[in-house]
């Protein structure tokens, strides 16, 4: 049994590195298949077979993407419908109550501040992914500059730096959120070689097919769904 539970956790680490290094995920079911029948016929553990995960993932010639080609296809429309959902959430308030979309330049710096992390997100991915702090440090940042946001929110027309009608931002913004997440759904639904499959019973046994409409809900709609949580709780609390 601890045997078994040392070779997952291996292999998760070994699946993890492969994702890291862009490794297409038929190839990575190939892999894992091929080093779990080496393991079945020698009866060694993966790390005395194979070494550290990550020493034999860097060691393995796999098909990968092209360089960051995952900043252009997933983390650009990701970051484009997180700044239309802060653009949205400092629109709905006002659009509920009536009244003009007060913005101060300290605000615009703190709403700022989630979209520049992701921006950025590439310099610092493999750390935030290794090392759960700088995950829990990057969210708490995030939510941080979020409650600081609403507290720079001017008062008073005088006060703003602008004063905008809220309503062409709201539907704007929501509309950009609704057509990124058709766009990136489409992208996610039709590109099966980004999942782990096992060539051994022709299944995807990491992603079968309720777990991906699941994770296309989570990963292409969480904006959209937010969104629409934020609108609900506006309008009742008016």
């Amino acid at each position: 049994m601890m045997q078994e539970t040392t070779d997952k956790k291996w292999f998760d680490e070994l699946i993890l590195e492969l994702r890291l290094r862009q490794v297409r995920g038929d190839a990575i079911g190939d892999t894992v298949a091929s080093a779990r029948e080496l393991l079945s016929d020698s009866g060694q553990g993966a790390e005395e077979a194979f070494g550290p995960a990550r020493n034999y993932a860097a060691a393995l010639e796999l098909p990968t993407a092209p360089r960051n080609e995952w900043v252009k296809k997933a983390l650009w429309p990701l970051l484009l419908s997180l700044l239309a959902f802060l653009l949205f959430s400092q629109a709905v308030a006002s659009w509920v109550s009536s009244e003009a979309m007060l913005v101060s330049p300290a605000q615009v710096a703190f709403l700022a501040t989630p979209a520049v992390a992701m921006a950025l997100l590439p310099l610092y991915i493999h750390a935030a992914i290794r090392r759960i702090w700088v995950l829990i440090a990057l969210v708490a940042i995030c939510a941080m500059s979020g409650l600081l946001s609403a507290v720079t929110t001017p008062a008073t027309q005088a006060d703003a730096w602008l004063a905008l009608d809220p309503l062409p931002w709201l539907v704007g913004s929501a509309t950009v959120m609704v057509l990124l997440s058709i766009a990136i759904t489409i992208r996610s639904w039709g590109n099966d070689g980004e999942y782990i499959t096992d060539p051994r019973s022709n299944t995807t046994p990491r992603n079968g097919t309720g777990t991906k409409i699941l994770t296309l809900i989570i990963t292409s709609w969480i904006f959209p769904l937010l969104a629409l949580a934020l609108l609900g709780l506006a309008l009742a609390l008016r």
